[in-house]
């Protein structure tokens, strides 16, 4: 070691941090902002844009209310879905299916047994 160092230690070091400060300045930090945001950017510029030019889907539950009952039960016995099928990948609340039952009609003696006589039922 030569004569001096420790004392000069404190001086050299002081020296070399001035030396450092002053050559830092706001561009490499801005760098280093950029270096990390401008990925970000890219990427939320990019998912902005694919979303605005996605087509736009209509909701399907919207498009089957216009759908008459009668042609959905059609392509719904042509394709040969099961009453099974339906009841185990459907999603029911209790007022659609309370509002399937209907309540029977009080009958008269006389409209029961024309009814019979009609279908050709013996009782």
């Amino acid at each position: 070691m030569p004569d001096g160092y420790f004392e000069d230690l404190p001086m050299r070091i002081q020296a070399r941090i001035q030396t450092h400060e002053k050559k830092s300045s706001w561009i490499p930090e801005f760098n280093l902002a950029l270096k990390f945001a401008l990925p970000v950017v890219l990427v939320g510029v990019i998912s902005v844009v694919v979303w605005v030019n996605l087509p736009r889907t209509e909701d399907a539950l919207a498009n089957l209310d216009g759908v008459p009952t009668e042609q959905l039960q059609a392509y719904l016995e042509a394709d040969e879905i099961s009453t099974e099928e339906i009841i185990e990948n459907g999603n029911f609340t209790n007022a659609a299916i309370n509002s399937l039952y209907q309540q029977p009609e009080e009958l008269t003696s006389n409209e029961l047994d024309e009814l019979a006589q009609q279908y050709d039922l013996n009782f």
